[in-house]
């Protein structure tokens, strides 16, 4: 599902007749192509794409996939697609869609739930008592130390550096704040090798999915080897509870409001996944040190960008709220335990795998 090559005949016939129209679009005025593609392929084909789904609003998810790339090229990627599946007959669009769903953003969801979070100790272990030795390239102190021990998202201290300054004596340098056991949540969070050992669970072909990455955030594949995944540009410190919440996708850093300051980002959540931080608020400013000021270097924009791409995809088209769903039902009928004790994501991934691969 690569961006189709309009120089060549044999990648796609249906572009001779609008190609000089196409090929203007592309170099002069992409809003406009993304206003054709909208109102000329996605509205018309509405109510087939909600037909062939129920559990999901295919329609919004392109018009999310559409409005919400992370980067210029992958609208186009999105817009040109959906005008070659439109042309190839009344399913093109409706296999398009699935082909999206099936091998990028329900792979991308799936894997992140692999990823296991263990709940906090009900009580701490005596190693929290005394300071423990840290490499100096590790990812977690390094931006603990960034965050100066808070929560980079609530501003809760850290319950672990509570107990080390305790133990040493230092008790006058803890801060009257809220504690809570903290993570460094990756925002890419996996190593390419791991990740395609996963996918291999959720999708017959990880090339798709590497392809379809790529083509729609225009995020390098260099991205996931161990040196940049493991960098503090692809860490934030924050509490257990936001971590959760974070690598489902339920809240996102949106740096739009901000566009003058490169470190500030507006944190939202979707209003209708009916969910608050733990400190009870529903959006917030996060600020991150600059690189000067904490001598690591603060989380990558372009790096959010994506992780916000995809929670808005996943909820304007009903994803989210539908697998929440399906993984809440299991809890309450205790087939799933909480933090991650049954592989949920073990088993989303056989029923992704289980969905033929779509082509259009």
């Amino acid at each position: 599902m690569s961006l189709p090559d309009p120089d060549t005949d044999s990648s796609c016939t249906v572009w001779s007749k609008d190609h000089e129209y196409f090929d203007r679009k592309l170099v002069d005025n992409v809003p406009s192509l993304l206003n054709d593609v909208l109102h000329n392929v996605i509205r018309p084909n509405s109510a087939r794409l909600r037909a062939a789904d129920t559990r999901y609003r295919l329609d919004d998810l392109l018009s999310a996939m559409l409005e919400h790339a992370p980067h210029p090229s992958g609208q186009r990627y999105v817009a040109v697609s959906l005008y070659v599946a439109h042309q190839k007959g009344e399913d093109g669009v409706v296999n398009a869609a699935k082909a999206w769903l099936d091998n990028l953003i329900l792979p991308m969801l799936a894997v992140s739930k692999a990823i296991k979070i263990e709940p906090p100790p009900l009580h701490p272990p005596a190693a929290y008592m005394t300071p423990q030795p840290f490499s100096p390239g590790d990812q977690c102190i390094q931006v603990a130390r960034r965050e100066q021990y808070f929560c980079a998202i609530t501003k809760a201290f850290d319950s672990a550096r509570a107990l080390e300054l305790m133990g040493s004596r230092h008790r006058d340098e803890i801060p009257v704040r809220p504690q809570q056991f903290m993570q460094a949540a990756r925002i890419m969070p996996f190593l390419l090798d791991e990740f395609n050992d996963t996918i291999a669970q959720v999708t017959d072909s990880a090339h798709s999915w590497h392809d379809m990455l790529q083509s729609w955030t225009q995020i390098s594949l260099d991205t996931f080897v161990e040196a940049n995944i493991n960098s503090p540009a692809n860490a934030i410190y924050m509490t257990m509870q936001e971590h959760f919440v974070f690598r489902n996708f339920l809240f996102y850093l949106d740096k739009d409001v901000y566009p003058d300051n490169p470190n500030k980002y507006k944190l939202r959540m979707p209003r209708a996944a009916n969910l608050c931080l733990s400190n009870g608020l529903t959006e917030a400013d996060v600020e991150f040190p600059t690189l000067g000021e904490s001598s690591v270097e603060p989380p990558n924009a372009y790096y959010l960008k994506v992780h916000a791409a995809f929670a808005k995809v996943l909820h304007l088209s009903g994803v989210s709220d539908y697998v929440g769903g399906v993984e809440w039902d299991a809890e309450m009928e205790e087939t799933l335990s909480l933090f991650g004790k049954t592989d949920f994501a073990k088993d989303f991934a056989s029923v992704l795998r289980s969905k033929p691969t779509l082509a259009y």
